[in-house]
């Protein structure tokens, strides 16, 4: 929470204290209101007051009641029945506005407080207990002795060394104290930003995100950060309309994270201190077994070419089947795995057989399904497939960034990507499990996850990718490709959307079944500024708006 709101609270209580113990010695100014409403009328605005700065009825009551100890010390007489049911009024009349404007308890104070985890911290204690006996030594008053041990306590829980000079205030640290107890604080792990707010029940609302439900961004001051260690993949989604900030956010990660990176850069947006790969200028061999058997490559290659050509299933078969002949004439069988290690064959090595076996066919037929595999062997039959040029173990091991924006045909550069994260796998295996060393970021994710064979390959390596330390962020302006790999990411980042299907899907994942959290969400999407994102914390259950660090 931020810390002026308290502070604010505190000078107030004390002027009022103040303006109260003149107020009593003056006989001029009682003839104009009674006392016991001039009473009422203070405890009611404050209560209402603290309750807008703070979205917590709990927090109101807290206030006002060390507010009313306070007023006991100065020695004003708020101990006659008449002053307690003032203050019990304003108290009763606060509840009341709370539960007609929300019609139900949905506290800011409790909320955070699920959050809270005791801890003892032994030097914390000593420095309060010290604080507490200077206080019994200088300050008569039990009622002041009474706040400082209940200071002591509170303390004693949170851990906080830095807060126990406050001990020494007595009441009117008490309601700060205890809010820092459920303070939402998300700075363990990995920061990329701050947070701007926390979506919960409130008057108010922040900024120019603002929205119509129940639920509104509430002003909340701390660090934003990811907690890889303890998620339960190193995965992410970035979601957002062109020029939201999606790119900056992904190399805001990979720029804190102690780990290489690699980065398919489709539009060659990306500039870091990596080493860059013109991809125009590189060669890569789809052949290549990647540490599986001949059968394995022959059908992974063959689906590869229909998702990009949308071939038939027969095509696909016959495809397969000349594959895996062309592994065999150069050597390599799927039983002997030592053979797996010979040089591989590639695509002309391909059509060279295709042309061998068309002279043995007389059958019209079967001569019109070889013929029909000619063209796209053709076309994947160039330079680029020929050789690896590129060392894949560099490329993983190392920063680097794949420019592939110069590669103008779609298809080329597809395949060129679905090599090397075939690679990938063979990395991952040879080189065993892991914590987090690597992670892999896919802009422009439905360009791979829109055809058959990305789709099947990326969420096979989402789902192995964590136990060989392997992390992806996956980069889309749309959540059509997407869907299904969102259950298994630790982390959705939304930033803004348009689209209303976009809309409404993302708002759905991010707010699960209530509505009015929902409204919030959806009406708040289309409306951040470049470099805001939507998120969900997991770990806390909480939702937060943040300001991606640049």
């Amino acid at each position: 929470m931020q810390d002026f709101r308290h502070v604010f609270i505190i000078l107030l209580s004390i002027a009022e204290a103040v303006l109260l113990s003149v107020y009593f010695k003056s006989d001029v100014i009682t003839l104009v209101i009674e006392r016991d409403l001039f009473i009422l009328i203070i405890i009611f605005v404050n209560s209402i007051l603290i309750y807008l700065l703070f979205s917590s009825i709990v927090m109101s009551i807290v206030y006002y009641f060390s507010l009313y100890i306070i007023f006991i010390f100065i020695n004003i007489n708020l101990l006659s029945i008449t002053y307690f049911l003032s203050y019990i009024i304003g108290v009763s009349f606060a509840l009341f506005g709370y539960f007609f404007i929300n019609r139900s308890f949905n506290d800011n104070f409790i909320l955070n407080l699920r959050n809270f985890k005791p801890r003892i911290n032994t030097f914390s204690i000593i420095l309060s207990v010290i604080f507490v006996i200077i206080v019994s030594l200088f300050v008569k008053n039990p009622l002041i002795l009474i706040g400082s041990i209940l200071n002591l306590l509170i303390l004693s829980i949170s851990g906080e060394i830095v807060l126990s000079p406050l001990t020494l205030a007595s009441w009117l640290a008490t309601p700060y104290l205890l809010s820092q107890l459920g303070e939402i604080r998300v700075n363990k792990g990995l920061c990329i930003g701050k947070i701007n707010g926390i979506l919960r029940r409130s008057t108010f609302e922040l900024g120019r995100v603002k929205t119509n439900a129940k639920y509104k961004w509430a002003n909340i001051k701390s660090d934003f950060c990811i907690d890889l260690d303890n998620s339960k993949n190193y995965n992410m989604i970035i979601l957002g309309t062109s020029g939201s900030g999606k790119s900056s956010l992904a190399k805001t990660i990979v720029s804190k994270l102690n780990v290489s990176y690699l980065i398919f850069d489709i539009h060659g947006e990306y500039f870091t201190e990596a080493k860059r790969i013109d991809a125009s200028l590189i060669s890569v061999n789809p052949l290549s077994l990647f540490g599986q058997s001949p059968r394995q490559r022959a059908l992974e290659v063959a689906y590869m070419l229909k998702s990009i050509f949308n071939l038939g299933n027969l095509q696909v078969i016959d495809l397969f089947n000349i594959i895996f002949e062309t592994y065999e004439e150069k050597g390599i069988y799927e039983e002997d795995s030592s053979s797996w290690n010979n040089t591989p064959p590639n695509f002309r090595d391909v059509i060279l057989l295709l042309e061998r076996k068309k002279k043995y066919i007389n059958n019209s037929t079967e001569l019109n399904k070889i013929q029909s595999l000619e063209p796209y062997l053709n076309f994947v039959s160039n330079s680029m497939f020929n050789t690896n040029s590129i060392n894949y173990n560099d490329i993983f091991e190392d920063n680097y960034i794949l420019d592939l924006s110069k590669i103008t045909i779609p298809e080329i550069k597809y395949i060129v990507i679905e090599t090397i994260l075939r690679s990938l796998t063979s990395f991952m295996y040879s080189t065993g499990t892991s914590k987090l060393r690597k992670m892999i970021v896919i802009d422009e994710a439905p360009f791979i996850l829109s055809k058959e064979s990305g789709q099947l390959l990326v969420e096979r390596l989402f789902a192995e990718g964590r136990k060989f330390g392997i992390g992806f962020i996956l980069i889309s302006q749309t959540s059509e490709y997407v869907k299904k790999l969102i259950s298994n990411s630790a982390y959705l980042f939304a930033l803004n959307l348009v689209e209303p299907a976009d809309l409404d899907y993302v708002s759905k994942i991010i707010s699960g079944p209530d509505q009015d959290i929902y409204k919030s969400i959806y009406d708040s999407l289309h409306k951040l500024d470049r470099g805001l994102i939507i998120t969900r914390n997991i770990l806390q259950d909480e939702i937060f708006l943040v300001r991606i660090q640049q």
